[in-house]
């Protein structure tokens, strides 16, 4: 086992739908449906008839581990496998778990050091981060076959996207794929989820446009923050207050709203004085690439004056917002009457 590394998204589907299995898998990310994804195949493994023999799934919040690893040591019960899933493996993590259940991770590294043939043992771990500092996690990652989501990237998605809209016999404009990856954030998930909509939305005509993403896919904070700074820096200021007071209507918290639009620009602050590949500044900065690839994009086209002074004058803003009894409203359009000044003066 010592030959398995860490495997694509893809090698995985490819590899387990063959059924060119290994007896340890590591599974960790958090998008939901990534993990669904790649359960369902695992899962598939087994005959519906079967599954009640030789399919099993251990919640770690509510068994303990010895019972999940004495499981696993069965042999299948008429049938060559045995499919195991681990869940909520938190003991993979730094964090400290609530509850009375104690997990023997002894039993875990035995079992890694002799898995048993005919099972197939699938942890799931769906968390940000792991322990590397553990003795099972680098056992794990070391003997185990281990995706992690964070090496999914924008390709990905799209290649995704692409087969899906392929497989249900749509086609998707190119644009509308790069603005369904935008405006969901690249979340998995919510791209997937949108794309259902937009199936169902041009069920008629079967063809998905960038105009129909548009019209159809619902914002996030982060989406709706992208476009008021767009508007802002454009000088649209007209639109950018109409665009903030819509939010507020909507029933955003001013100081969220804020505290999204300074974390924005500090970003592209961060990212216009940066040195280093997307990737290397993604890494030093802690944020995924996708997101650096954007700000890139827009710190390049705005000099460090006008991108400053615009987080100078939120950050004023903030401090209003926190001292005075202004209201929200009027402190932004304050905000872009300074911008306005400083930017033109």
């Amino acid at each position: 086992m010592g030959k398995n590394l860490a495997i694509s998204l893809n090698e995985l589907i490819k590899n387990v739908d063959a059924k060119q299995l290994d007896p340890i898998y590591l599974i960790q990310g958090t998008d939901q449906y990534l993990l669904d994804l790649v359960r369902q195949h695992f899962i598939d493994l087994i005959e519906p008839e079967d599954r009640t023999l030789n399919l099993a799934q251990f919640d770690m919040r509510e068994v303990p581990l010895s019972v999940a690893i004495d499981d696993a040591r069965s042999v299948p019960f008429f049938g060559d496998k045995r499919v195991v899933f681990i869940e909520q493996a938190m003991f993979l993590t730094g964090e400290t778990t609530k509850g009375k259940i104690e997990h023997h991770v002894e039993d875990l590294i035995t079992y890694i050091q002799h898995p048993e043939p005919q099972t197939v043992l699938v942890i799931m771990a769906p968390f940000e981060k792991l322990d590397g500092r553990k003795k099972v996690t680098k056992l794990l990652k070391e003997r185990a076959t281990y995706l992690s989501f964070g090496d999914f990237s924008e390709r990905d998605l799209q290649q995704m996207i692409q087969n899906d809209v392929a497989q249900a016999d749509y086609k998707i404009e190119p644009q509308a794929v790069q603005s369904l990856i935008r405006l969901t954030d690249m979340s998995v998930t919510n791209a997937m989820n949108e794309l259902q909509k937009l199936k169902l939305y041009t069920l008629q005509t079967k063809v998905i446009r960038d105009q129909d993403v548009n019209e159809l896919v619902i914002r996030t904070l982060s989406q709706n923050v992208f476009d008021l700074i767009d508007n802002l820096l454009h000088q649209n200021l007209r639109q950018a207050v109409e665009l903030y007071h819509d939010l507020l209507l909507s029933g955003e918290e001013p100081l969220r709203l804020l505290g999204a639009m300074l974390g924005q620009f500090r970003l592209l602050l961060q990212v216009k004085v940066s040195k280093k590949s997307e990737q290397g500044t993604a890494t030093a900065l802690k944020v995924h690439p996708y997101r650096v690839k954007l700000a890139k994009k827009t710190s390049r086209r705005y000099s460090y004056k006008a991108l400053a002074s615009a987080y100078l004058g939120l950050v004023q803003m903030e401090k209003e917002l926190k001292t005075t009894s202004k209201s929200p409203e009027m402190l932004f359009e304050l905000f872009i009457l300074r911008y306005q000044y400083e930017i033109n003066s």
